[in-house]
This record gives C-alpha cells, structure tokens and sequence, in this order.
C-alpha cells in the first residue's frame, strides 16, 4: 500500500494493525482518540483533528513499516 494524503487511518489500520503504534509514535492514540468518522477522514483532513503536528514525517513511518515484510 502506498502512503498518501489521501490515505485513511481505517484503511492503514485495517491493512497493518501494527501502524497504531506508529501513530501513537507521532503522538496519536487512535483507538482513544480517533471516533469513526475521524477514522474515515483522509489524513490531509484529520491532521488538524488528530493533533498531527508532522503529517509528513507520520506518512514516511508508516510507509516505512509498509514497505517492511509481513
């Protein structure tokens, strides 16, 4: 899978449940914080909902674990 903007956290998530702890890395607890319709948002949308202080740096982490073997 491949990281943008208009990626959704659902989607992440669903995809590799492992990226929970890279969001929460970037300051992100999505199953505390995150309701379903903020799940549901691209991430260019609900950074600012998020807290998301480094949209960039939070999409080249989870890139990253994508790019990693299952």
């Amino acid at each position: 899978m491949d990281i943008t903007t208009s990626s959704t956290v659902k989607e992440i998530v669903t995809a590799r449940p492992e990226a929970l702890a890279v969001f929460l890395k970037h300051g992100v607890d999505v199953l505390l914080e995150c309701d379903e319709s903020i799940q549901d948002c691209q991430l260019e949308l609900c950074d600012s909902m998020c807290h998301i202080e480094d949209l960039d740096g939070l999409m080249r982490d989870l890139q990253a674990l994508f790019n990693q073997a299952n």
